[in-house]
């Protein structure tokens, strides 16, 4: 990160035309990876039924039904914040979608028998939404010149869209990975990824750290209300840990290897997107789980940082020689998924409330996240046993 206005920040905070050229490039990456599911997998695109995977075309007709739910079937979208989250809406377009492809409703298990449009079916069905969408927003672009200073209600539920979606894009290179899928880099990869420099230690003085979003803009309902921290001085990694620090980990203490990943005649490969290639062993460790990270951490004599410090260090460590590199990698925190203290559920109450408790943060992006997602604010959020996420960690002490 640098001085420039991330393309992240702009997501969360700027206008109209943004948004429309957010929305048109992300379902292009959404289009071009369930190409690559075509190709991989047929027009009907099976998939076991495994807790780590959804049907693919489950998934595309819920990005299309999210989008109708919250805009073209929603009569009050303008609300933004105050919208209510039980206002009865508008017929949808898909005969009995909302039994079909609400995610809070439908039963994980349900999902391969629930009846879904073909792969044509599927793509109409996203290109009317996305249609409707993009005129909605021509209207809430005219409601934002009106009075500007409502820009960030009005603006709301396109931002969260464009949001939602990139989730799901990432979603589907977390399962194409499981499912030995080869993706196109373009729709695979965020462009203009940097390859890690050399570990190097932070030392971070005392201070007193404000967590989570302050400001106009968008924010998802766990980063508010913003909340200070005092945090000690601390010394953290520069970099997440590497494939080479932690496969010594797993060589010294004859712990099960990581998933995709094999020794072959004394070699290191990577086994994943229908390819078999050599390991680089300098980029950063990923697919594990929370509970690698917590026992290479005690292996190494280290821990895992907070949440906070995670923030702290990412956003004042990010000029000069050593710099806090992330991006890379999700990146465990020590903490628990839990609620600000003054937390009120958002229109979209299901997306924080049900995970609170038996999740752990994690910090930063993958090198599968959309760059309006990398934010360092944000708090994604999994099960601490869960290896399928590009997640790996760093240490501190």
């Amino acid at each position: 990160m640098n001085s420039r206005i991330s393309p992240a920040q702009l997501a969360r905070t700027s206008n109209a035309a943004f948004l429309r050229d957010a929305l048109l490039r992300t379902r292009e990456r959404t289009l071009g990876l369930l190409a690559d599911y075509v190709a991989g997998l047929g027009e009907e695109c099976r998939v076991p039924r495994r807790p780590e995977l959804n049907p693919p075309l489950w998934e595309l007709c819920h990005v299309a039904w999210f989008q109708d739910w919250w805009l073209a079937r929603n009569r009050h979208w303008a609300k933004g914040l105050d919208c209510p989250h039980d206002a009865p809406k508008l017929e949808s377009r898909l005969v009995n979608a909302d039994a079909r492809l609400n995610s809070s409703t439908v039963a994980h298990d349900t999902r391969w028998e629930i009846g879904l449009p073909d792969l044509h079916g599927t793509r109409r069905y996203l290109a009317e939404s996305l249609q409707d969408t993009l005129k909605l927003l021509e209207q809430a672009n005219a409601l934002c010149s009106q009075q500007p200073n409502k820009a960030d209600q009005y603006l709301y539920f396109f931002r969260l869209s464009v949001l939602h979606e990139q989730m799901h894009n990432e979603a589907a290179v977390f399962m194409a990975k499981l499912l030995n899928i080869p993706l196109t880099q373009r729709y695979a990869q965020r462009p203009g990824l940097q390859a890690c420099d050399e570990l190097h230690q932070l030392k971070l003085p005392a201070t007193q750290w404000t967590l989570g979003w302050q400001g106009d803009g968008f924010a998802f309902d766990n980063e508010v209300p913003a909340c200070p921290i005092e945090v000690a001085a601390f010394e953290i990694d520069s970099r997440p840990v590497s494939w080479a620090q932690y496969l010594q980990f797993v060589q010294e203490t004859a712990r099960a290897l990581p998933p995709f990943v094999a020794l072959i005649k004394g070699e290191w490969f990577n086994q994943s997107y229908g390819q078999v290639q050599t390991l680089d062993l300098t980029a950063p460790a990923e697919n594990l789980s929370w509970q690698d990270a917590l026992d290479y951490c005690e292996w190494a004599g280290r821990r895992l940082p907070t949440e906070a410090e995670w923030e702290y260090a990412a956003m004042t460590q990010n000029f000069g020689s050593p710099a806090m590199q992330w991006g890379h990698v999700w990146e465990w925190t020590a903490n628990t998924f839990l609620p600000f203290e003054g937390f009120e559920m958002h229109p979209y109450v299901d997306y924080s409330k049900p995970w609170f408790h038996d999740r752990k943060v994690l910090k930063g992006a993958s090198w599968a996240t959309s760059p309006e997602m990398v934010h360092p604010k944000y708090r994604n959020y999994f099960q601490p046993d869960r290896q399928d996420v590009l997640s790996g960690f760093r240490t501190c002490k």
